[in-house]
Parts: C-alpha cells; sequence; structure tokens
C-alpha cells in the first residue's frame, strides 16, 4: 500500500510542477497516436522537429526513429526535462531537451516540422507566434502537426485519426 501512495505523490508532484511553471499538465500520448501524427507529418531525413512541451520527450525518440535529422523539445517542467534528458542520453547527437518556456525563446533555424499536444489557450497564441518565428527559418513551408485540438481560424491542409496538419 505504500507504494501506491508513493506513486501517487508522485504523479501528483509531476503535473504539479508543471502547472507552476506555467505549463499544461503532462498528459503521455499513447505511441499509436504519436506514430500517426508522425505519419501524417511524413518525415523525410532532412527534417528537424520541435516539439513544444516535449513532456517526457517520447514524441522526440519516435521522430529520430521515423529518420528524421534532429529532434528538439521545449518543456517548462524541470523534472520532466530531467526525465527525457535520462531517458534519451542514447540520442545524445540526435536530440535535445530545453528546460524553457517556447514562447520565450527562438526556435532552431532549420526547423521544419512543429509538433503540438496543447489546450486551447495556448493554441490560440500559436499563429502569431509562429509567425514571428518564421521569419528566423530557413524553410519556406512549416508544418505544424496538432493533437486533439485545432488552431482557431486556420484551416488543416490533412487529418488523420484526430490529427490534423497546418502548413505556415
Amino acid at each position: 500500500m505504500t507504494v501506491f501512495w508513493a506513486i501517487c505523490l508522485a504523479i501528483i508532484v509531476v503535473v504539479g510542477i508543471g502547472v507552476l511553471c506555467g505549463g499544461a499538465p503532462f498528459v503521455p500520448t499513447r505511441k499509436k497516436w504519436i506514430n500517426d501524427a508522425l505519419d501524417l507529418a511524413k518525415i523525410k531525413p532532412d527534417d528537424v522537429i520541435v516539439d513544444l512541451g516535449s513532456g517526457n520527450g517520447e514524441v522526440l525518440k519516435m521522430a529520430i526513429k521515423c529518420g528524421a535529422k534532429r529532434a528538439v523539445g521545449y518543456e517548462v517542467n524541470p523534472f520532466l526535462v530531467w526525465w527525457s534528458r535520462v531517458r534519451l542520453r542514447k540520442f545524445d547527437d540526435k536530440i535535445e531537451v530545453k528546460n524553457s518556456d517556447f514562447f520565450r525563446t527562438n526556435l532552431p533555424s532549420d526547423t521544419t516540422i512543429i509538433y503540438l499536444f496543447q489546450v486551447d489557450k495556448v493554441l490560440r497564441k500559436i499563429p502569431d507566434f509562429l509567425m514571428q518565428q518564421k521569419s528566423k527559418l530557413q524553410t519556406k513551408k512549416l508544418r505544424v502537426i496538432v493533437f486533439g485540438f485545432q488552431i482557431p481560424d486556420k484551416k488543416p491542409i490533412r487529418e488523420q485519426n484526430g490529427m490534423k496538419i497546418y502548413e505556415f
């Protein structure tokens, strides 16, 4: 019974830290859904994927396994950043996890795909954020995958199993 309460406390701490740091609560995404999202993006060997709110880093890991050149995650929860870095250390040269609020940083200039599993209040800010970032990026067409929600006032170019992909 003590193990049960320790696990419950750990979950509360992980979720609580993220919310206190200004982010959304951590909700892990099923691997099948991540596969669907990455399939929708049609990853190429020169793609650099950025996960805005990278949680435990699973999207980053699966993006590399799907053939992406590099993956970068932004996460405000320091515990999840630490956990991601521990889990993904064998991909050290291809995956980077930053403890940062993505709205307060510049995306890597070689970003080609962005993955988002965010709530509506965050998604409302995304178009302006991406327009600011777009001028600093090398790509002409930035693909943005959104899971479970949609970017307001923007029409996706494709949809599949709850995933939407947009171009900016």
